[in-house]
């Protein structure tokens, strides 16, 4: 099983559970829907989403983009899901790395917290990109450095090796797409201990680590838990991008 086979089932086994726990990901797409509402677009736009989920953004940006929507995600039965939001939208099984949408051109690309999955961020908005039509916009988030900071950091202080995969600054991503408006949003969720948020990721679907990674033995993780304390607060730091213009 690849790793984006592996993040594809991860996020299917959530679908029941994701749009109570996904607390950030309901925040971030706030503030995607207001910075998209801001945008001028055609009175009937061309639209891409790519990692819908269970339909957050979906939802939020459905009366403010009238048009032809083909909404996608790597999880057949997540897009399930967003599939009743809206009845009148196309919807394609995808792997946004690798949009395969032939000559489709798009006024507007969004997705909301879906991109830090990519192996190549990169390379995969560069392939997005080429899909705007002229005057398009990408719109996107992704994890920031600064996410699950405490989580790092009791792992760090006990030279014990943390599952979580690493995330752009700001900084690194501006370079990496010098082109974009990068706005950054930090915020911190309240948890009652440290195990209650490792069942919120599962719970949404983000419990697959980084590649090669193996669990910490019962004492390690138990050692983690206490050295985070309880009741924890967790750190996110969530880059929000705009590209174009095309």
């Amino acid at each position: 099983m690849t790793r984006k086979d592996q993040v594809a089932a991860a996020f299917s086994a959530a679908t029941a559970t994701y749009e109570a726990a996904a607390r950030a990901q309901a925040i971030s797409a706030d503030h995607l829907a207001a910075m998209v509402a801001a945008l001028p677009r055609p009175p009937q736009a061309t639209v891409l989403e790519f990692g819908c989920g269970t339909g957050l953004l979906t939802r939020r940006l459905l009366p403010l983009v009238a048009g032809d929507w083909l909404i996608t995600d790597l999880s057949p039965t997540m897009l399930e899901t967003a599939r009743t939001i809206a009845a009148h939208a196309r919807f394609q099984v995808m792997d946004a790395e690798w949009p395969e949408v032939g000559e489709q051109r798009f006024d507007l690309i969004v997705s909301n917290l879906a991109a830090q999955w990519f192996h190549d961020l990169g390379a995969a908005i560069a392939r997005l990109t080429a899909l705007l039509a002229p005057g398009g916009h990408l719109v996107f988030s992704t994890l920031g450095a600064q996410s699950f900071r405490q989580w790092r950091d009791a792992h760090a202080a006990l030279d014990l090796p943390c599952g979580i995969p690493a995330f752009p600054s700001r900084a690194a991503l501006q370079n990496i797409l010098p082109a974009a408006r990068i706005d950054e949003q930090l915020f911190t969720l309240p948890y009652d201990h440290g195990r209650a948020f490792a069942a919120e990721l599962k719970r949404i679907g983000a419990g697959t680590p980084s590649p090669g990674h193996r669990p910490l033995k019962v004492a390690d993780m138990r050692a983690v838990l206490q050295r985070l304390g309880q009741p924890a607060s967790i750190t996110y730091d969530v880059l929000h991008v705009v590209i174009g213009p095309r």
